[in-house]
């Protein structure tokens, strides 16, 4: 499952103070990357999901996501922001790290659920979750790719 990961969609100093605005850069990023189809559908798609209920976890990390007909092929995208932002408008929940989840709707839910489940319990681990915010992106994109083995 590691292959999800690529070093290009590992994004650090993202510079804004708006959550959406946050997830609209590593959905480009994931445009970039040819993993999805377009940027206004599958942003749209994530728009969606995060308006059912905010997708943050705790610990400063937002990880919205999309299994959707707009994704070409399963990715994971991450984001580093400059300052933290509200992820959650109705509890002040607040995130400074964003993993963007991206999964075909085509594609079995088995992996979408992988996915989460796996990252949820790594970033459970306060030396995980340091290491984010502290590496630089070769040693993110090595994290990444062990929370993310199979």
């Amino acid at each position: 499952m590691s292959s999800i990961i690529q070093k290009e969609c590992i994004v650090f100093d993202i510079d804004t103070c708006d959550k959406n605005e946050a997830i609209l850069t590593l959905v480009k990023r994931l445009k970039g990357q040819k993993k999805i189809t377009g940027v206004c559908d599958f942003y749209q798609d994530v728009l969606n999901r995060e308006r059912i209920a905010p997708t943050a976890i705790g610990y400063k990390i937002g990880l919205p996501h999309g299994r959707t007909n707009n994704v070409i092929e399963p990715a994971v995208c991450f984001g580093r922001l400059n300052n933290e932002i509200v992820w959650n408008e109705k509890t002040k929940e607040v995130a400074n790290i964003v993993i963007l989840i991206a999964v075909p709707k085509d594609n079995n839910e088995n992996l979408h659920m992988q996915i989460l489940s796996k990252l949820a319990r790594k970033l459970m681990h306060d030396d995980f979750r340091n290491q984010l915010t502290t590496s630089d992106k070769e040693e993110v994109y090595k994290l990444l790719c062990e929370g993310l083995e199979v």
